[in-house]
């Protein structure tokens, strides 16, 4: 009974588009480019912005947000609202994908 509980609770959100046909894609921001991929993740989907030549670094969380959003723009979508950055090896990552 707890567990019919529990899982009536858990909120859904939109379901992450599967964009697999325009993966990985290359966009530019201020100047510099950047490889958006989208991967499996949790939930759902995650896409990984890494710079086309070297590493990212921790402060560049914005433009790496710029650029996931540029990446769904152009497939007709938008990042999901729910979409939160974290840093990793040298590359950002947003949880969600594109809705």
């Amino acid at each position: 009974m707890a567990m019919a509980l529990m899982t009536a609770c858990v909120a859904t959100g939109p379901t992450p588009r599967q964009l697999a046909a325009a993966n990985p894609l290359t966009i530019s921001q201020d100047g510099a480019d950047y490889i958006v991929a989208l991967q499996p993740g949790v939930p759902g989907a995650a896409l990984t912005v890494s710079a086309a030549t070297g590493a990212m670094a921790m402060d560049q969380g914005l433009v790496a947000k710029r650029a996931a959003l540029a990446f769904c723009a152009k497939q007709g979508a938008r990042l999901d609202a729910r979409a939160l950055g974290h840093f990793a090896g040298g590359a950002w990552a947003f949880d969600g994908g594109c809705v």
